[in-house]
């Protein structure tokens, strides 16, 4: 009888070096690939350690004995997912590039090369995140979080395919983090465990501002600052360097406030930013909010009706719990009503679905507010 041959993405990290580990342990036919995503010659101005992490994903293989290769989809990575971010950013939309990331990179490209190249039978990652079938094994597939709510990362699997989760395993999707840095520092994947936390998007890098880095690729252009009245208060180099629910900084104010002023609205016809004064200006809270039709995860066309509205639950961001929420359909689009106002709501985030029992149904991203407190 074949042993399965699962093909498992090594970040560098210690969640994929845990889940190497457990896939071997469970006897499976284990091998390691590293993918290379963002051009080295970027790296100068982006500090993203891809050598550092290579050579700590092949120490990992090395020691657990098994396979090592690298593969590169720098073009893919660039076309599918950072020209993406780019032109959202242009528009003054706040995209979540993790999202396409999975979408396009490591569930689609990767599962590719881990199928054709490698005749891989299961692709596995480190996601926190379980399925219908556990960590293992799978078949007609139901999305879960994982059973570490900090870390649980259905959020950004939330367009993955019925087909891509087919192939799918997350080893660590019962484990809280702790046991992960339990189980590595025990394996001897010192190394690793010591490694900082991976946060927020790798191609900015450490030492550049969020804003500094998107004017490296996005070309200045003026606007206005304005409250909701129409009145100026400021001026701007481009509408790239706001988002929703941030404060301004006070160099580009004419004006001052005790209370601060921040952006509750991006105008990208106009190039007009309004600001409102005050971190929780009601503003700032959307009560309702209109998205794209969702990528459903069952390939239903509507797993809303398969639940009761009282079991449906909505997430724009990760680290935010999900809230009860009501959705009612407006032609090809969902309109959605939190039932708790929702801060700094953007258009271009992901608005995630789950129900009550942490099934992650799939999501739709956010086209414009429609209403406030």
């Amino acid at each position: 009888m074949k042993i399965p041959r699962v093909v498992i993405g090594m970040s560098g990290g210690v969640d994929s070096a845990v889940s190497a580990f457990l896939l071997k342990r469970r006897g499976f036919d284990v091998i390691g690939v590293h993918m290379v995503n963002w051009d080295s010659q970027e790296e100068g101005t982006s500090n993203c350690p891809r050598s550092k992490d290579e050579f700590d994903a092949r120490n990992v293989c090395e020691k657990l004995n098994i396979p090592f290769h690298t593969v590169n989809f720098v073009k893919e990575y660039w076309n599918d997912v950072f020209l993406r971010f780019l032109e959202n950013y242009k528009m003054g939309r706040t995209i979540v590039p993790d999202i396409d990331c999975n979408s396009s990179i490591k569930f689609n490209a990767f599962h590719k090369v881990a199928q054709e190249k490698f005749d891989a039978d299961f692709i596995a990652t480190g996601h926190y995140a379980t399925t219908s079938f556990g960590d293992f094994q799978q078949s007609k597939i139901r999305l879960f979080s994982g059973r570490d709510p900090l870390k649980d990362q259905t959020f950004f699997l939330c367009t993955v395919t019925q087909e891509q989760l087919k192939r799918a395993m997350f080893p660590l999707g019962s484990l809280q983090k702790t046991e992960v840095k339990r189980i590595a520092e025990q394996e001897g994947f010192h190394e690793v465990a010591k490694k900082p936390e991976s946060m927020g998007i790798c191609f900015v890098g450490k030492k550049k501002r969020f804003s500094e880095f998107l004017d490296e690729y996005i070309e200045p252009k003026s606007g206005k600052i304005v409250l909701k009245n129409g009145k100026k208060i400021g001026n701007h180099h481009g509408i790239h360097q706001f988002t929703i629910g941030k404060r301004i900084n006070g160099t580009f104010l004419e004006e001052r406030s005790h209370f601060g002023f921040f952006v509750s609205d991006i105008n990208s016809e106009t190039g007009d930013i309004v600001a409102c004064e005050g971190s929780h200006h009601p503003n700032l809270y959307a009560t309702r909010f209109l998205i794209n039709r969702p990528s459903w995860i069952s390939n239903s066309d509507d797993p809303f009706k398969s639940h009761h509205p009282s079991e449906i639950l909505c997430r724009i961001q990760r680290t935010h719990p999900p809230v009860s929420c009501l959705v009612e359909y407006s032609d090809e689009n969902l309109s959605v009503i939190p039932r708790i106002p929702l801060r700094a709501t953007a258009p271009g985030q992901m608005c995630v679905f789950y129900t009550t029992k942490n099934e992650c149904l799939g999501g739709g991203e956010i086209l414009r507010i429609l209403d406030t407190l």
